[in-house]
Order: structure tokens, then sequence, then C-alpha cells
């Protein structure tokens, strides 16, 4: 018998919710603040709590947990203890599925069928799902070491080049003076920023770039070409595709996704690099967390 499930794509930007019957009918939806258990266990609870009951008192009657199933596609589950502490605050209902929120995507973007995913954002991830039901997760080891080829990357470089330009050790370019007048402009200014920026304010930069880029600054468009190696070789490292049924995504074998808010920007690059066309998404990552939730996908088990 087919539960209400409640999906919830929890992030470190934005946590997304969707309250769904056991005939597919939405019941609510709705959106919380950041939600990373890794970097804030507590603020995490807090904006999933609130989102659940949010999402249970819209329907008339309010929706009892007891009869739900809780499908989370979660940043930063990989400590067991942060992960244990998370999910033991979501009680009370009848069952609770766990998984990465890039797994989440991977499942939605390919429907619950092997595929491969490369999640372009803040931060970066790849993602694949074997024939077997196993998957491999390669890089998202956040911005401190790795995120290679994202906005935060981008951004983080941007602003060595910046100020390595301001010191006179290199040449000025257009996109070091747009950065170094974002930044403030001065010594203490600057170092201000440095000492408060995160790594979504190192990827709010990214439109800095493309502004410089778009005007003919050769070293923003280095940078932008530069992430395009990085994201590239991120989908190498997921291995080749295995070859199979014709039809599914760009030609034969596993379709390969991408996804993030620099998808747009990198596309082009990044296909003429791997001679492969991206493939357009099934869905997201609250649809797999429902294939998840209703076993018409394998539960997360990586390599």
């Amino acid at each position: 018998m087919e539960r209400t499930i409640l999906a919830v794509d929890a992030g470190g930007t934005k946590c997304r919710a969707r309250l769904v019957a056991p005939d597919g009918t939405v019941l609510a939806s709705g959106e919380g603040g950041a939600c990373n258990p890794s970097t804030d266990l507590a603020g995490a609870i807090a904006v999933l709590d609130a989102l659940i009951n949010v999402l249970c008192r819209q329907t008339n009657p309010a929706t009892e947990r007891r009869s739900v199933v809780l499908s989370l596609g979660v940043a930063g589950l990989v400590d067991v203890g942060r992960r244990t502490s998370f999910l033991a605050a979501a009680e009370g209902f009848a069952e609770i599925v766990a998984m990465s929120d890039g797994y989440a995507a991977l499942i939605g973007a390919g429907g619950g069928q092997p595929a491969r995913l490369v999640i372009l954002g803040t931060g970066a991830a790849g993602h694949r799902l074997f024939a077997d039901g196993t998957s491999i997760q390669r890089d998202g080891w956040g911005f401190l070491g790795g995120d290679r080829g994202s906005g935060a990357w981008l951004g983080r470089r941007a602003v060595e080049a910046a100020l390595k330009s301001y010191d006179g050790a290199a040449p000025e370019s257009l996109l070091s003076q747009r950065l170094t007048a974002r930044l403030g402009g001065n010594e203490a200014a600057i170092l201000d920023w440095l000492l408060q920026a995160r790594p979504r304010d190192f990827a709010s930069l990214v439109l800095e770039i493309v502004a410089a880029a778009e005007a003919g600054d050769g070293a923003a468009d280095a940078l932008l070409e530069a992430a395009a190696d990085e994201a590239a070789a991120l989908v190498r490292s997921l291995g080749e595709r295995e070859r199979g049924e014709s039809g599914r995504g760009e030609g034969e074998g596993e379709p390969l996704y991408l996804l993030g808010g620099l998808s747009e920007l990198l596309r082009t690059r990044i296909e003429t690099r791997l001679n492969q066309r991206f493939g357009v998404p099934q869905g997201g990552a609250l649809d797999g967390c429902l294939l998840v939730a209703r076993r018409q996908a394998p539960q997360e088990r990586r390599r």
C-alpha cells in the first residue's frame, strides 16, 4: 500500500519540500532556508522542522507525521554522528528514507536509471548510478578542498588574481579593476571582506567575471576556460559511459546531465571538450526523493 510522501531537497542554500498523496497529487509545497547539517546542525534541524510543520498544516485536515514517509535528500550527511543527530530530530514519521542531495538529483535527472550527473553551482560534484544500483560521487569536497570549477572556485581564483594585480605583482586587467572596486577598493575594506567571506560570497563574483569576459578581458575568459577544463575532468572522473540501449540521452549508453547555477554559462565549453552533449533531465531532486521512497529507484549505496 502506497503512503503519503514528504520529499525534501535540503541544500546548503535553501530547502524545498513537496507533500505528495499516494495517487501522486501534490498536497502542499514550500521552501525554507539553508539546511546543511555539516555546517550548522542545529540550524538545519530547525529549518527542516519548521518546513515540515508548515506543509503538514497546509492540508485539511492537517496531515499527521505517523502516516507519512519522509524522504530526504540532504547535503552534509557523510559524518555518522551528525547524520544520526539530524535524522533523530525528524521523529514521528512512518518511515525515513535518507540520501545525499546530489544522489537525489541524480535519480531525478535519470528517472532512476543508470546515469551520470555533474552539478555546478556554488560547489561542484559529480555522481553516477550503475546498473547494479550502486553509485559514486566525485569531488564535492567543499570550498577549501575542492569544488573545482564551481562558482566559489571561480570567485576565489578571481580574487587571488585581482589581489596579485593590486600588489603590483601582475598587470592590471578589467577584471582585477572590477573586483578590487567590488571588494572595497582599499586594503582595510578588502581584508574585512576576506575575513567574512563565505563560499556563496565568492560565487557571487562570477557575475563580475562574466561581465569582464563579455567586454573582452582575456584574464576573465581564461578563468571560465579553466572552470570548463575542471568540469570536463570531473565528467571523466566518473568513468566511461557503458554502452547499451540506444536512444537514452545523447547517443548510446548512460545519459549525461548537467545541473546547477553555472550549467548554462559553461555548458557549451564543456560539451566542446567532451565532444558530447548533455541530455535533458527528466526531473529534479524532489522527484528523485519520491522515486527512492516509492522503491522505483535504489537507495543510495556508494561503492
